[in-house]
């Protein structure tokens, strides 16, 4: 299914050519409101143990996230090292003009990774009902913000072209403490969401004066 929905956001983006952050926007609105129609507005509890696996169960005594997690990055991170696509996933980012003149195929690699995004996603949605046991109409609702947040503060140029996937992790990480943190501390989520924002904002501007470069979209 996620795999899917990336396809047709990327038939939208790399075959009509409109613009990829009000796509994917627009179709995280539009499945939102598919989920809460299906729900009716409640959450579910029943469900198959299947369903709920790769959030609840561990394996070797380590959550089976974290192995898929893990495995993840790993292969990810030596195709972007190592493997002719995962540099022009990054000579995309840093030109297309310039990436197509050097004869990548750039709408046949910007629509595989936005089909293997898709992929991801519906992974991570998999394993964030599995942690809470439920499956809920505002399930991850906010999850835009961290991840946005995570990036740019892991270095990650929203331009393209810049970035590892260590500093993402990092970015991750950092966001995750935080969150504890502050969830510890009693502060309101809804705040919490206020200061992720803050973040994206100071991690832009001091992007902006360190590199010179402006994070246009």
């Amino acid at each position: 299914m996620g795999a899917g929905v990336g396809a047709v956001n990327g038939a939208l983006i790399v075959g009509l050519g409109l613009n990829g952050f009000i796509v994917t926007l627009a179709m995280n609105i539009v499945l939102r409101g598919v989920l809460i129609g299906l729900v009716s507005g409640r959450t579910l509890f029943s469900a198959p143990d299947a369903f709920f696996a790769l959030g609840s169960q561990d394996w070797l005594g380590v959550p089976i996230s974290v192995w898929l997690t893990a495995l993840c990055f790993a292969l990810a991170g030596f195709v972007l090292r190592y493997h002719r696509h995962g540099r022009a996933v990054y000579a995309i980012g840093g030109s297309t003009p310039a990436a197509r003149a050097a004869g990548i195929r750039t709408g046949r690699v910007g629509w595989a990774v936005l089909v293997i995004g898709g992929a991801l996603s519906g992974v991570a949605g998999l394993v964030l009902a599995g942690r809470v046991g439920a499956l809920g109409a505002n399930q991850g609702s906010g999850l835009i913000f961290t991840v946005f947040a995570a990036a740019v503060i892991g270095g990650i140029s929203l331009r393209g072209g810049r970035g590892s996937l260590l500093g993402a992790l990092l970015g991750t990480l950092l966001l995750g403490m935080l969150e504890n943190l502050l969830t510890l501390a009693q502060v309101s989520s809804f705040w919490i969401q206020a200061i992720y924002g803050g973040i994206i904002l100071v991690a832009l501007v001091v992007a902006r004066l360190t590199t010179g470069e402006a994070q246009e979209s």
